[in-house]
This record gives C-alpha cells, sequence and structure tokens, in this order.
C-alpha cells in the first residue's frame, strides 16, 4: 500500500511539473483565463474567468466564476462555479463546486457539493458534508464514502469503505503486482515524455508536413475520425490477410510497421492541432513548438482521465489517422498530376 501511495506521489508530482510548463508557455497578459504559479499560490479575491494555477501550494479563498486548473497541494476552501480540474499530494475541496470534479493525488478530500466526481488517489475521502448530485468513480489505494451520491458509485480500490449512501453501488477489488504496477506508470510516463520530444523534433525537420497534416484535421474533423477509425480496422485485417501466407509475410511485417508508425504519430498531429484550437480560444499567438507542447500536455492530461481517457484517446487516434491518409492521398494526387502534365 505504501508503494501504491507512493507511486501516485510521484505522478503527481510530474503532473504538477506538466501544468506548471503549461503556465510558462502561456502569456501572463491573456485576459480570458487568470494565470497563476509560484511556491504559494492564493487566490484571495473573486475572479469571474478561469483559473489556472501552479505550485507547492494552491488555496482558492475566494470565489471562482469558471473553471479551475490547479497543480500542488490544492485547498479549494470557497465556491467553484465551473468545473474542477486538480492534481496534488494533497487535494482538499472544502466548498461546493457546481459542475465536476475531476482530481488525481496522493490523499484526496471531498467535503463540499458537486455534481460528478471522478477521481484516482491513493487515500480518497467522501465526508459526510459532501452530495453528489449525479454519479461519482473512483479509484484508489482506501476509498472511504460518507457523503451521499444520488447517482451512481463506482469504485475500484484495495479498501473501501461505505457509511454513506448512493443510488448504486458497484466495488471492484484491486488486486495485482504493486511492483508491476510501479513499473507500468513509470514507462507510460516514460513513453509520454518520449513522444513530446519526437513531436518536437518532427515539427523541426518538417514543419511543412506537419502543417498539412493539421490542416487536414481542421477541415471534416467529424468525417475524418470516422473514415480514421475504419481505416485502422482495415488495416489490420489486410495485414493479417496478407501475413497468411508466406510468401506475403515479408511484405505484411512491413506494412505492419508503417500502419504501427501512422497509429503512435496520430496523436502527435492531433496534439499540435488542439493546442492551435486553445490558444486561438483564448486569442494568443505564440510558435508553433510553444503551440504543440501547449496541446500534448493537455491532451495528455486528459489521456489519465479513468474511463473517459480512453475514449478521447481513441477519437484522437482515429483523428489523427484519418487526417494522415488524406494527407498521403493529397500527396499522391498531386504526384499523379505532375507525371500526367510531363
Amino acid at each position: 500500500m505504501f508503494n501504491q501511495i507512493m507511486k501516485i506521489k510521484r505522478a503527481m508530482k510530474i503532473i504538477t511539473i506538466l501544468l506548471f510548463i503549461l503556465i510558462l508557455f502561456l502569456p501572463s497578459n491573456v485576459g480570458a483565463v487568470k494565470m497563476l504559479s509560484g511556491e504559494k499560490v492564493r487566490v484571495d479575491s473573486p475572479i469571474e474567468d478561469d483559473v489556472f494555477a501552479a505550485g507547492g501550494a494552491v488555496d482558492i479563498n475566494a470565489t471562482v466564476d469558471g473553471v479551475v486548473i490547479a497543480g500542488g497541494n490544492i485547498n479549494i476552501n470557497a465556491p467553484v462555479n465551473g468545473d474542477v480540474f486538480v492534481a496534488g499530494g494533497q487535494v482538499s475541496i472544502n466548498s461546493d463546486v457546481k459542475g465536476k470534479i475531476v482530481a488525481a493525488g496522493g490523499n484526496i478530500d471531498i467535503k463540499g457539493n458537486a455534481k460528478n466526481v471522478v477521481i484516482a488517489g491513493g487515500n480518497v475521502n467522501i465526508h459526510s458534508t459532501a452530495v453528489i448530485s449525479r454519479d461519482a468513480v473512483i479509484s484508489g489505494g482506501n476509498v472511504n464514502n460518507a457523503g451521499k451520491i444520488n447517482g451512481n458509485l463506482t469504485v475500484r480500490a484495495e479498501n473501501f469503505q461505505n457509511t454513506g449512501s448512493a443510488g448504486s453501488v458497484e466495488f471492484i477489488k484491486r488486486e495485482g503486482s504493486q511492483n508491476f504496477q510501479r513499473a507500468l506508470g513509470i514507462f507510460r510516463i516514460l513513453i509520454t515524455i518520449g513522444f513530446l520530444i519526437l513531436g518536437i523534433i518532427l515539427l523541426k525537420l518538417f514543419p511543412a508536413q506537419f502543417i498539412k497534416v493539421e490542416e487536414e484535421i481542421r477541415t471534416s474533423t467529424l468525417l475524418k475520425t470516422i473514415a480514421g477509425f475504419v481505416a485502422i480496422i482495415v488495416s489490420i485485417v489486410v495485414i493479417i490477410l496478407v501475413a497468411v501466407t508466406v510468401v506475403g509475410l515479408p511484405v505484411a511485417l512491413v506494412l505492419a510497421m508503417l500502419f504501427i508508425t501512422v497509429l503512435m504519430l496520430s496523436t502527435i498531429f492531433v496534439s499540435f492541432t488542439f493546442g492551435k484550437k486553445i490558444l486561438d480560444l483564448f486569442k494568443v499567438k505564440t510558435g508553433d513548438i510553444r503551440t504543440f507542447v501547449i496541446g500534448f500536455i493537455i491532451l495528455s492530461l486528459f489521456f489519465a482521465i479513468p474511463y473517459a481517457g480512453g475514449l478521447i484517446r481513441i477519437v484522437a487516434v482515429s483523428l489523427g489517422f484519418g487526417a494522415v491518409c488524406y494527407a498521403l492521398h493529397e500527396v499522391w494526387k498531386g504526384m499523379t498530376r505532375k507525371d500526367v502534365s510531363g
């Protein structure tokens, strides 16, 4: 259990660092959001906009009308009229949140009301003062619910106590090797950092190709997401059929390598577009590298959300794969026209 908590705390430190990097990349004069960073961050006056905060300790002591995104040791002591996305060693939600709470940390305490909660932590406590108007999804080492959950309570944990109430309760006891889980968590973090570095290198070396795929992602996004999902399934089927014969096995291996390469690069391209969308929303102008880093960090945090993160990843991979296919098709058409005209 101790190893589980330490693993979560290490992961939270990395997430906090990523949030801090995000704030550093965004200009401090952005009017649409309030950006705060430092060893100790305090909000003592009401804020009518969204809040991005990263620090050793973050204390929200006044009402926030928008969304709160924060990393560090978090204390929310005043009402939040939007959603709350937080990660840290210690997370305490001591006041009401009108939207949802998405939290990850070593120790998490929910004492205020919220619409939905999605939580991953070492020790998770829903106190008797808390009322969750809809559903709660919790993954942790030790989970204790003493509050009132009007909808479904889904818990995956090593230990679970339910002295409160819920519309329905589903408990899955977590088992497995702690060392394996720790190694897997470290591996995932290293892979994420590796993809971030790879994306920066590709953007530096092949900016025109990067922009071309990004343009495809921006146009007919839904169509390309569906087309990408179908193309992934078709590609797998084709590779398997080609690999059936001994003669076709080498071809299948080459196709498989190309398929895996495009599949792995898909989210990198989507991260760049995602970063542009966010900066356009806040009317912020910055360089392509910073745009990519911002999009990559936020998308990676979305991927880490329990349950929903898997769906978000599928959509992102499908969209990126579809956009690459469309971009390659356009290149092929251009080469064909040149051959015909030549």
